[in-house]
């Protein structure tokens, strides 16, 4: 049997917590974006070619880890919503028992 020792709050704070690092990670990426950009001014020729279509080919998997990130803190939400309903539900069973 499982030993669930998790609060609905902790849930949504853990998830709170994952969308402040997905910001993290969105700011990350765009500083990155504008400094591989910037580099054109310094760098040229065909590896600084090659440098950015190497990142543009790898902005698809940057944009897929920020969206696993928000469905992820989405799902804590909603296992909190299930773990309060569950037990309002326990709550209002038991206080009828016996009526």
């Amino acid at each position: 049997m499982a030993l669930i020792q998790v609060t609905p709050d902790l849930l949504n704070s853990k998830a709170n917590e994952l969308r402040g690092l997905k910001a993290q990670h969105d700011e990350a990426m765009s500083k990155m974006r504008t400094l591989i950009l910037g580099l054109n001014e310094v760098f040229k020729g065909d590896a600084q070619d090659a440098l950015v279509a190497k990142y543009e080919s790898m902005q698809p998997t940057f944009n897929n880890f920020s969206q696993m990130l928000e469905e992820y803190a989405k799902l804590l939400n909603t296992s909190a919503q299930k773990f309060q309903e569950t037990d309002q539900s326990l709550q209002t069973s038991i206080n009828g028992f016996g009526n």
